[in-house]
């Protein structure tokens, strides 16, 4: 019963819970038919994110027992999160004895999940390499900035970090427009009312039949499409000769220079569910995450990540594996780097054995998050009133991995941890040497009285905390105990400012001073109706939020808003306008990449339910709505992306391209895919 209460108290599962309101939506339109192959994808990603919502529920049963505390103190305090430790590895076997150790406290259940710390082993060194001396780069407010091709700007994918690029479903270089619906990869020709589809190209094949292509890179005339596939190898063990299937994401490279006729280069693979990726220069980062579930020893295939390259498989080598702070998961995130001008293999590839929940990138340094729970069940005893009664208590940390990125070289530098769980990559930020992170921390307590029938209590408690860390994640500076009994629902990092909003009924968005690290202090809290699920900085002093509105006593949500709030003075930050969007549920709270905002152009662009709306703002009249396009026809507005090229806007969907000029807004045409 209390396993039930906790998950829902914990917010983190929300992101999770937004492929169901996909489900629901789509159902809840007309009712569209869908092709076996379309249900496959879809409720195969559904059960994806079921399964990471049940692990995520097995780590919180079976985590880690800790010493006693009460609700308010489970958590691991700022004062223990100190560096700790990134593991090398000296050999297959000593990962095979940790997964070992963790299968015989758990059984069965230890294949893929996440479970009890497991204890090192001592032949793993406890050397971690100091962090080098380079300055981290800030988190810089990102407009979808206008580049110049040919004379014509255009907007590039909404991203954390300026000059760290994220894979998305489409991308342009002002030429062309590249987009992935269904099992496609289109290209088209941007001109306005003349826009035309060049080609569209199946991405179907044997190294990636489940289908599930997800985003992409483009880099001049190569185009990298990161899709979820299988690798299947032979393996020779006491069970016998037979073959295996595992986990992949596949990076399939193509040479786009002529779009008529997109050529495929090569595919690369590598072991894992895909969790995210980023383009720094050349160079894309894969991550991903691989649970083990029948590992032999002696096999190390069965239980050690790889690459491919074409039908060669490489397994990485001892020295390539890591082990950071207190790994509860059967499972290893991998990182591989690719070249994409000009590389045909990886270029590095390491892991780090737990499995990874977010993770933030700027040009020199990966942060790597793995979400722990921790709780202790007391003996049976006799409370104060005489009944007998066994209490269980517990909480929630963040280890956290500090990578180094080099052209392509990825190298260990440091382990920390912090207390709570974050709520995406927006939660952690790095800027001037000094790591930024926000959390929540959840606590909770079960009460079992045992006379006679069992009767259950159950209470839990949250706050937020902001913690500042140096490149060796220690712990410098923190400000903890904020919004009691409230969720962190967003988070924005601009230079020395913080700002972050948490809910229950009303919506705290804080305004934090974080220039003097060792003493981050809260300049302002401003309570208004609602909350931000996403905020970005529109321009100088101006702070957009897209969220809910919601009902001041009840906290029930009411529809989608906007908002836009002065930071002028940031002991003082009001909201200027809002405006209440005709829509009920906007993805852009748990895709970033879905939302356009360009300041200089005065876009603020998004999907919400079945249509695609387009806004302007001002300061006299606030925010306008400039154009509202309907998408109904569409699977699911998680596909849907807009984008301008010079003077035109052009709405993508998995059905066609809706093409709005940017002069008086009108729709000028619409383009079917293939």
């Amino acid at each position: 019963m209390f396993k039930e209460q906790y998950i829902r108290d914990n917010d983190k599962l929300k992101a999770k819970e937004t492929l169901l309101m996909e489900i629901k939506e789509k159902h809840t339109r007309e009712k569209i038919a869908l092709t076996p192959r379309q249900k496959f994808i879809r409720y195969g990603t559904v059960f994806a994110a079921f399964l990471l919502v049940a692990v995520s529920v097995f780590g919180i049963i079976n985590a880690n027992k800790g010493t006693s505390a009460t609700p308010a103190n489970m958590a691991l305090s700022a004062e223990a999160a100190t560096a700790a430790e990134v593991k090398t590895v000296e050999s297959y076997d000593d990962i095979y004895g940790l997964i070992e150790s963790m299968q015989n406290k758990y059984g069965n259940y230890a294949d893929g999940a996440v479970m009890e710390e497991a204890e090192m082993q001592s032949a793993m060194t406890d050397s971690a390499a100091a962090p080098t001396a380079g300055e981290a780069r800030g988190s810089v407010t990102m407009e979808s900035s206008a580049m110049e091709s040919g004379g014509l700007d255009y907007s590039e994918t909404n991203v954390q970090v300026k000059g760290v690029d994220e894979a998305d479903i489409v991308k342009t270089d002002g030429s062309y427009i590249y987009y992935i619906a269904g099992n496609q990869l289109n290209i088209l020709k941007p001109d306005g009312a003349a826009t035309r589809l060049i080609s569209s190209t199946s991405l179907s094949g044997d190294d990636s039949w489940w289908g599930y292509n997800s985003e992409m890179f483009l880099l001049g005339n190569r185009l990298m499409i990161i899709t979820q596939s299988f690798n299947t190898v032979w393996v020779n063990d006491v069970r016998g000769n037979y073959q295996s299937n595992t986990e992949q994401t596949s990076a399939v490279i193509y040479d786009i220079s002529n779009p008529a006729k997109p050529a495929q280069v090569v595919s690369l693979g590598q072991s894992g569910y895909y969790v995210s990726s980023r383009m720094i220069g050349d160079y894309v980062y894969l991550v991903t995450s691989q649970y083990i579930y029948s590992p032999v020893k002696g096999t190390p295939i069965t239980y050690i990540p790889a690459t491919t390259a074409g039908a060669e498989t490489k397994l990485l080598m001892p020295t390539d594996l890591y082990i950071g702070g207190s790994p509860q998961s059967a499972a290893y995130t991998v990182i591989g780097s690719i070249n994409l001008k000009s590389g045909a293999n990886f270029a590095s590839a390491k892991a780090v054995f737990g499995g990874t929940s977010e993770l933030y990138a700027n040009a020199e340094h990966m942060l790597l998050a793995f979400a722990r729970y921790t709780d202790e069940a007391l003996p049976i005893a006799p409370d104060k009133d005489g009944k007998n009664v066994q209490i269980t208590r517990g909480g929630s940390s963040t280890d956290l991995v500090l990578l180094g990125l080099n052209d392509g070289e990825i190298t260990r530098l440091a382990g920390g941890s912090v207390p709570g769980n974050l709520l995406n990559q927006f939660s952690m930020d790095a800027y001037k040497n000094v790591i930024r992170v926000v959390t929540t921390l959840n606590s909770w307590e079960q009460r079992i009285y045992t006379d006679g029938v069992d009767t259950y209590e159950y209470d839990s408690t949250t706050a937020n905390a902001l913690y500042t860390l140096d490149l060796s994640l220690n712990v410098l500076g923190k400000i903890e105990n904020l919004a009691k009994d409230e969720f962190v629902k967003s988070v924005r990092f601009d230079g020395d400012i913080g700002y972050f909003v948490t809910f229950r009924q009303v919506d705290p968005l804080f305004a934090v001073d974080l220039s003097n690290p060792a003493y981050p202090r809260v300049l302002s809290a401003l309570k208004i109706p609602g909350f931000s699920e996403y905020l970005h900085v529109f321009k100088q002093n101006l702070l957009l939020g897209i969220g809910y509105d919601a009902d001041e006593q009840t906290g029930r949500m009411q529809g989608v808003k906007l908002s836009m709030f002065d930071t002028t003075d940031k002991t003082k930050v009001k909201e200027v306008t809002t405006e209440k969007v005709d829509a009920s549920w906007t993805v852009v709270g748990s895709n970033h990449k879905a939302i356009l905002v360009d300041a200089q152009k005065n876009l603020i662009a998004f999907p919400a339910d079945s249509n695609y709306y387009i806004y302007r703002y001002t300061a006299d009249k606030g925010f306008e709505l400039a154009a509202r396009v309907s998408m109904t026809a569409d699977l699911s507005s998680w596909n849907l992306r807009g984008m301008f090229i010079g003077d035109y806007f052009y709405v993508l969907g998995d059905s066609g391209v809706t093409v709005i000029s940017l002069s008086d807004f009108t729709v000028l045409a619409t383009v079917k895919l293939g």
